[in-house]
């Protein structure tokens, strides 16, 4: 009984740290920054359909308030290439203008500002006129 108490502590103070954390992240500020390369490979994975998947890294640059100039990357995992190809040209190709947020006490703690659409991929593609 009391392992499982521990456990679910443990649990619960891993989960509001990272609350914290990405709480913390909202109110750093922006910087202006683009894609500067995209990056899609196959990746194998035995849990995943099919045994392999593709992960596309999208690289982006900005600079600091000093004008240090800083880099970084996001992915995203697909089923197939196509899916992969399609998402970086319409959602964030190469010389796309972004937003960066930095931690201002250490720019090199930083994270690329998306919008929802971008996570779960479900960005209507046309209007339906």
């Amino acid at each position: 009984m009391i392992f499982w108490l521990i456990f679910v502590l443990a649990i619960v103070c891993v989960i509001a740290r990272g609350f914290w954390l990405d709480r913390a992240s909202i109110t750093w500020p922006a910087a202006d920054g683009y894609i500067s390369s995209v990056d899609i490979e196959r990746r194998n994975d035995a849990g995943f359909a099919g045994g392999y998947y593709y992960r596309a890294t999208f690289a982006y640059d900005f600079s600091d308030p000093d004008g240090r100039h800083l880099s970084g990357t996001w992915h995203k995992n697909f089923s197939t290439e196509s899916e992969a190809r399609d998402f970086s040209v319409r959602e964030l190709p190469v010389g796309k203008a972004v937003v960066v947020r930095f931690n201002p006490k250490n720019p090199a703690s930083h994270d690329l500002e998306l919008d929802s659409w971008i996570y779960t991929n479900d960005r209507p593609t046309s209007l339906g006129i």
